[in-house]
């Protein structure tokens, strides 16, 4: 199968209902991936069986997710549904509503993935000064970075702060560039 295979069963399944139906339910799968809520099946059991209703779900869900993580923009998400067998009207409902809501889905995509660890980053703020003496030298006049973070830990809120010298802010730097690398090359 082509790109997208079994996704394709989820949302052509919107091909068997009009056009407000479809905007409906695209709206009901989008509010389902921000908020966690499950979709219920009464309200379309007259249009499919419970199993087109689980794929749709699951394939239709994770079809729309992907128009966001792979950073679609309007028209590449046309064209992804193009490849759906859908009537242009049905097309452009699930357009008009999956792209006004890129942000609040990529956001939610953003929150679940750093829902993984117990940790995550949620700001930071930095600042420099310069060491001009100490109680032993006179006249030091070397350059610090301190570096505040606010980190959620087990959904309590906490900051840490850290200061480095030039040479570890380096290091520092250095360390993030490579993990940035990595990262890149798994996204490939």
């Amino acid at each position: 199968m082509a790109d997208g295979g079994s996704h394709r069963v989820g949302l052509e399944l919107l091909g068997k209902c009009s056009k407000e139906e479809a905007e409906k339910i695209t709206h009901e799968l989008l509010e389902s991936i921000c908020t966690g809520k499950s979709l219920r099946y009464q309200n379309y059991g007259k249009i499919w069986t419970t199993e087109e209703w689980k794929l749709l779900q699951q394939n239709g869900k994770e079809t729309l997710k992907g128009f966001t993580s792979r950073g679609m923009d309007k028209e590449q998400i046309s064209k992804e549904l193009d490849r759906f067998s859908l009537t242009s009207e049905v097309k452009q409902a699930i357009l008009d509503c999956v792209w006004p809501r890129q942000e609040e889905v990529r956001q939610m995509l953003v929150l679940n993935a750093t829902s993984i660890s117990n940790s995550y980053l949620k700001d930071f703020d930095w600042k420099v000064k310069m060491t001009m003496s100490s109680d032993k030298l006179a006249s030091v006049k070397e350059p610090t970075v301190t570096l505040d973070f606010d980190v959620n830990e087990s959904g309590k809120d906490r900051n840490v702060s850290v200061e480095l010298s030039k040479e570890e802010l380096d290091n520092l730097i250095s360390s993030l560039d490579a993990a940035n690398k990595v990262v890149m090359q798994l996204r490939k």
